[in-house]
Formats: C-alpha cells, structure tokens, sequence
C-alpha cells in the first residue's frame, strides 16, 4: 500500500506515500511548493497513513501474498 496510497500536499496535489517516510519536508514536483510534514495536519495525517498502509501490507504478507515495492 506505500506504493499505491496517496498523500496531500499542502498545495493540493499528490505525492506516493512510500515516498514519504523518513522526510521532514517534502518540495512538490508539480509545483515547488514545501510541505512542512513535521507540522500539523500533515505530521499527524503522515504517521496514521504510514501505520496504515505498512498493516495492510503487513496483513497481506500473512495470507502469503508477494509485497512488491515500486523503484
């Protein structure tokens, strides 16, 4: 689901959400604008959308299913 969820800007538009992780500022590629993901919303919004996407594929490794991560 990192590969597949996708997370707002503050600008409006979409990043992959796997792309995320581990950043503290995100520059958007459409439009140059930075998200601060260390503020709200979007700190809180990021760590609840990670959580859920890394269970879902926790979840699905369970029941045998391959995770295959986008390079």
């Amino acid at each position: 689901m990192l590969d597949q969820m996708l997370f707002p800007l503050a600008c409006r538009h979409e990043v992959v959400l796997g792309r995320m992780a581990n950043l503290e500022t995100w520059v958007c590629e459409t439009c140059g604008k930075t998200t601060d993901l260390t503020m709200e919303p979007f700190k809180s919004e990021l760590a609840q959308d990670l959580d859920t996407a890394m269970q879902i594929d926790a979840q699905e490794r369970a029941e045998g299913n391959a995770i295959t991560r986008l390079a």
